[in-house]
């Protein structure tokens, strides 16, 4: 059965790697792409989407714009240059050419209510970015919390700490006020969604010897477009120490496989789960109620699936085919 995606993302490297992944996975139709503030400005992020469609030849998949800023405080309201370089692509986003593909003028909110009315009930929505923009769809088209066949978040972490903050994983730091609206919205309690975190994220790593050197040794378009953007992102890998030398996760790569249900999420477990808001120490944390029998509550506890472990050979291997000429 053929995934219809649609990812809303933040054109960061590894949001870019999981959208080369869709393009080219035989069983993923990329239905739509959204742009939203984060790992670089909005229409930084919107110019790589278009920078990635040229390149592979579609130009016919729709680039919406999302939002622009945090929709409220943040303790991470800066940009992740530091992580992505200040264009998304590690400094080389200017050799790709958007060509003729250009962001549209439909609102995202109006794009999605479109697409679900299309066809209702058939579209993945997986976000790999900052949870602004849909946060904002929700709150202007509620309904749409039942359009969807799943969602899937990049984002949050249960049992493995943050990686941006100390509690908190970046795209939920980024924006802890539309995190919590995301988590705390009615979805179908039948199939809540499914949370891809650093739990998982940060046990999927590709290596240095192994996956770069394919990219910089092959001549297939998503490894040329991916390959020294890689570079960067090992190197701020390597600087922080949060990964064995030589190795850096790809977190939204292995989001968008979840999402196509691809076999790399092996543990799942549904327990309520949370934002934290309140501005402390905490500040953007996920909060999962494991309690067997909760004494009491507070915040807003909604069911949530939470991906805990994951397979990382056919992760690898599918980086490993993106990367080998046709």
């Amino acid at each position: 059965m053929t995934r219809r995606l649609v990812i809303d993302n933040d054109g960061g490297v590894d949001d870019c790697t999981g959208i080369w992944w869709a393009l080219t996975a035989p069983d993923v139709e990329v239905v739509a792409l959204v742009a939203t503030w984060g790992n670089t400005e909005r229409d930084a992020a919107a110019a790589n989407l278009c920078r990635i469609l040229h390149a592979a030849g579609r130009p016919d998949i729709p680039v919406v714009l999302g939002a622009t800023d945090p929709a409220g405080p943040s303790p991470l309201s800066d940009r992740a240059a530091h992580v992505h370089g200040a264009d998304g692509l590690g400094g080389y986003a200017h050799e790709w050419a958007t060509g003729s593909v250009t962001p549209s003028d439909e609102p995202a909110a109006d794009l999605l209510a479109r697409l679900v009315a299309a066809d209702p009930g058939a579209l993945d929505l997986v976000t790999t970015g900052p949870l602004t923009t849909l946060a904002s769809v929700l709150a202007e088209r509620p309904e749409l919390v039942d359009g969807f066949r799943s969602l899937t978040v990049m984002g949050g972490s249960v049992r493995a700490g943050g990686n941006a903050l100390p509690a908190a994983e970046a795209n939920v730091a980024h924006d802890p006020q539309a995190a919590a609206a995301v988590v705390a919205a009615p979805w179908a309690t039948e199939q809540p969604p499914l949370l891809v975190g650093l739990d998982v994220t940060m046990a999927a790593l590709l290596e240095a010897d192994v996956e770069l050197a394919a990219a910089h040794a092959s001549d297939a378009v998503p490894a040329r477009f991916l390959a020294r953007p890689m570079d960067g992102y090992l190197a701020f890998y390597e600087s922080v120490r949060q990964t064995p030398p030589g190795m850096f996760p790809c977190h939204d790569l292995l989001a968008v496989m979840a999402a196509a249900e691809q076999p790399v999420i092996t543990e799942v477990a549904t327990w309520p789960l949370a934002v934290d808001t309140g501005g402390g120490a905490a500040w953007g944390a996920t909060v999962a109620d494991r309690r067997p029998v909760p004494e009491s509550t507070l915040g807003d506890f909604a069911p949530w699936r939470v991906a805990l472990a994951c397979d990382p050979a056919p992760f690898r291997a599918a980086v490993q085919r993106l990367f080998t000429p046709s």
